[in-house]
């Protein structure tokens, strides 16, 4: 996967900017990293797993009760994640802007994915490199 001229002129005639949804971090449980997230309007099983960074599989293996309509909590991994993405609509993916002190391990992180993908979708990024605040670059962003 490379970067994607075209998707950097389609992203200039229509983007939206990603919803991310957030959670709530169950401080009632010895479990580190678990957390809650209240279903709204429009969400579906796979983007609410998508979002968070877990599988389908996984997001209903921790919700054996099945929430299926808004106002309904679901139980998760929770964990805090501070970058967005300008979605191109119609793709399952879309662009962000390097800001300063990011790193390429953390930007991963946010959008689900590891440096090396990021590297391979993305002419001029190299994890040896770094990286330089206003670069535009090519991230998975599928969950809305």
């Amino acid at each position: 996967m490379r970067f994607n001229n075209s998707l950097l002129l389609l992203a200039s005639f229509g983007t939206a900017i990603a919803f991310r949804r957030s959670c709530r971090p169950d401080n009632t449980n010895a479990v580190t990293g678990a957390g809650f997230y209240t279903m709204a309007e429009g969400d579906t099983w796979l983007n609410i797993a998508a979002d968070f960074c877990t599988t389908l599989p996984e997001l209903q293996r921790m919700n054996p009760s099945n929430p299926s309509k808004p106002g309904d909590i679901f139980r998760l991994a929770c964990k805090s994640r501070k970058r967005d993405c300008a979605r191109v609509p119609g793709y399952e993916a879309g662009y962000y802007t390097i800001a300063e002190g990011d790193e390429l391990s953390l930007i991963a992180q946010d959008f689900c994915t590891d440096a090396n993908v990021l590297v391979g979708g993305n002419i001029g990024v190299d994890l040896t490199k770094p990286l330089v605040p206003g670069t535009t670059i090519y991230v998975p962003c599928n969950w809305n």
